[in-house]
């Protein structure tokens, strides 16, 4: 395929580009009805209805289904290349957004409902443009439930039930194997920036969540404290010792601790006997994680042990540190300058949230993009679509003439993807990341 003239090549990317143009209405449409119908992880049940009834008409290969609400669509039978497209279908809890469902307070204000109306256009597109019929490769749509880290009772309850595995939908996914045969992951993100930016190769930090349970006893506050053990006190002896951590956190580890007392006592005039702190510990590098979070337990517990209390932490794995496969970017970038001004193309970077795709980059060639098209702040009531052409058709756009270059050099990517390295094996990850034996 790879001495195909490049005439033929830009003919059937304006192909791509004429059918998405075409079709961008519906694209916005599908991407807005999700926007206004939120779901939490797991939960995503019309979601998933909506999606179906998009992608009715695709003569697809082979459809599955996978950690209870996901999909993987496939189309193309060749086997020169198999890429995977990726999307979150969930919400997250976002109190007083307009959109934001009667039942758990989900809505869209990370953006999610954009990368699924992204993907299913480039999907869409490249199964009407028939180039598959011509090209040795196959395109799967996988769309994942449950990126939200939220809900915990209810996730917890799954795992006890033996419904999912792992916390998150995408280790779920890898887990039961929706990725074995997907040679590398193209997949998007909405941005916070402003204007027409299109990143790429961005890092994100692992994690782990923390809920740590401070026992003490209670007394009347007023007239006997000292026959009580303070709770409260010893959780805030706990974060003032993280606090002293600090400067034992290596910088270009990018250490993060973030903590919130969901129950900080009953009443005024008692002793506080019980004190809940939840939090996240964040790093770039897995050991980082795990000493990060050695620590901190250390401080927790010891912290509470000095002024008389105990402390019972439950530790949940979370997200690893990403592993994007930064060679790919260059299929982004290359196609970026078609569709926004070179000024606005971001290539490299870091951020310091976390994201489940940083699981499957550990184990399969992964790029994203991120695009922005958005007003107000991420998991913000205020968060909402500004610009729906930035927002929905230029990144669906960007990913199809990307996913179509990388099947048309076939030959040449699976050179590049070669030289990708996984920096745990899989046995790792289960028993040491997850804890399941």
């Amino acid at each position: 395929m790879e001495n195909i003239s490049k005439d033929v090549i830009n003919n059937n990317k304006d192909k791509l580009l004429s059918i998405i143009e075409r079709e961008k209405q519906s694209v916005i449409d599908v991407g807005n009805k999700i926007f206004r119908n939120p779901e939490l992880g797991y939960k995503e049940v019309n979601t998933k209805e909506t999606i179906k009834e998009f992608l009715k008409d695709i003569n697809i290969t082979k459809y599955e289904e996978y950690a209870i609400t996901g999909m993987k669509y496939t189309i193309g039978s060749g086997e020169a290349l198999h890429i995977g497209l990726l999307c979150d279908m969930d919400a997250t809890p976002t109190f007083n957004h307009p959109f934001a469902n009667k039942e758990d307070n989900a809505a869209h204000s990370c953006g999610h409902n954009a990368q699924m109306a992204i993907m299913m256009a480039v999907f869409r597109g490249i199964a009407k443009s028939n180039l598959l019929d011509e090209i040795d490769g196959k395109i799967s749509l996988i769309t994942a439930p449950a990126e939200e880290f939220v809900d915990f009772d209810y996730r917890l309850n799954l795992m006890k039930d033996g419904k999912i595995k792992a916390f998150s939908g995408k280790q779920n996914l890898l887990l039961e194997g929706a990725f074995d045969d997907i040679d590398l992951i193209l997949s998007s993100h909405g941005n916070g920036l402003e204007g027409r930016v299109i990143e790429t190769d961005i890092s994100t930090n692992g994690f782990v969540a923390k809920k740590a349970t401070f026992l003490g006893k209670s007394a009347h506050a007023g007239a006997y404290p000292h026959l009580g053990k303070n709770a409260l006190n010893a959780a805030s002896l706990s974060l003032n010792a993280v606090a002293l951590l600090r400067e034992t956190f290596q910088d270009d580890h990018h250490v993060r601790f973030h903590p919130v007392i969901t129950k900080g006592g009953t009443a005024v005039n008692t002793v506080p006997d019980e004190v809940v702190v939840e939090t996240y510990v964040r790093a770039s590098e897995v050991q980082a994680v795990f000493d990060a979070d050695r620590k901190i337990d250390n401080a927790f517990i010891h912290c509470a042990k000095a002024l008389g209390c105990e402390c019972e932490i439950n530790n949940i794995p979370g997200y690893l540190p990403s592993n994007y496969f930064s060679p790919l970017a260059k299929h982004i970038v290359d196609n970026a300058k078609l569709l926004v001004n070179e000024d606005n193309i971001i290539c490299g970077g870091k951020t310091f949230a976390s994201d489940d795709l940083a699981d499957i980059s550990c184990f399969v060639p992964v790029i994203q993009i991120g695009f922005s098209g958005f007003c107000g702040d991420f998991h913000s009531h205020d968060f909402d679509i500004k610009d729906e052409e930035m927002a929905y058709i230029t990144p669906a756009k960007l990913l199809s003439l990307t996913a179509y270059d990388m099947l048309m050099y076939n030959e040449q990517l699976k050179l590049t993807l070669e030289k990708f390295e996984s920096p745990l094996t899989r046995q790792q990850y289960y028993k040491e990341w997850l804890g399941i034996k």
